[in-house]
């Protein structure tokens, strides 16, 4: 589990109307410019990151801080963030054995060049 820490991490979050938190995305680690960073996602409901939120949650480390890799952790046995991982174009990129109790974990990242959600805007203005 990650805990945030408001003095340096960034967080980015899509919440309803009347403030139900959707998912959010965290931001830590940051080494800085042509460096990396650390994300860290969470989603409460499904279907809950939309075309505009892709777009933001990519340039923010990308084209604002200019990192030139994302990078995130994930326990082996959890297909389902990795095949989310791997559709959002992240590839596994190293592992460690044993870090869980009874599972290893994987190290997945994604580079600036990767990134097809760079080139999909927001169809709408957000602000």
């Amino acid at each position: 589990m990650y805990r945030f820490n408001p003095l340096v991490d960034q967080c980015i979050a899509r919440v309803t109307p009347k403030g139900k938190l959707l998912g959010r995305v965290i931001y830590s680690d940051y080494t800085g410019p042509g460096g990396s960073i650390q994300i860290h996602v969470t989603a409460w409901e499904k279907r809950w990151i939309s075309r505009a939120l892709l777009f933001m949650v990519f340039d923010y480390p990308f084209n604002q801080l200019g990192v030139k890799k994302i990078f995130g952790h994930i326990k082996r046995s959890d297909e389902e963030t990795l095949r989310f991982a791997f559709n959002a174009g992240f590839k596994a990129e190293a592992g460690l054995d044993g870090v869980y109790p009874g599972d290893d974990l994987i190290i997945v990242a994604l580079y600036r060049e990767g990134c097809r959600f760079l080139g999909l805007p927001p169809r709408h203005k957000v602000g």
